[in-house]
């Protein structure tokens, strides 16, 4: 792509050309297209939640839920696929057990090694 930059002053300095604010996007059809067109496609924390609740629901199947959390000692965020009836556990990601496990080590690694922060 040709650079389309104005020299300024005394040529040594360029400036470049000017840009016109992104449009709004309103509905999935807009965004592909934006895109596709490799715009950056700002969302606000609305949309962003709405999307997140969007995709949980499609996720959720009848029979299960999902309920997200945040490790203590990691701060992962861990899934758990949980029967809707039961509240049984059925998977979760990563399991928790790793994650205590991943804790544990960087517990005995401060130990070993003094960091600085």
């Amino acid at each position: 792509m040709e650079n389309q930059s104005q020299p300024v002053g005394n040529g040594s300095a360029k400036v470049p050309p000017a840009t016109s604010p992104p449009s709004m996007i309103h509905n999935a059809k807009e965004l592909k297209k934006a895109e596709a067109q490799g715009e950056h496609v700002p969302i606000s924390d609305e949309q962003l939640i709405k999307a997140i609740d969007r995709a949980i629901k499609a996720a959720q199947g009848t029979e299960t839920m999902l309920d997200f959390s945040v490790h203590k000692e990691t701060k992962q965020i861990m899934v758990k696929v949980l029967e809707k009836e039961s509240g049984k556990v059925i998977r979760e990601i990563p399991p928790e057990k790793m994650l205590d496990f991943v804790a544990k080590l960087w517990e005995m690694t401060g130990i070993l090694v003094d960091e600085r922060r």
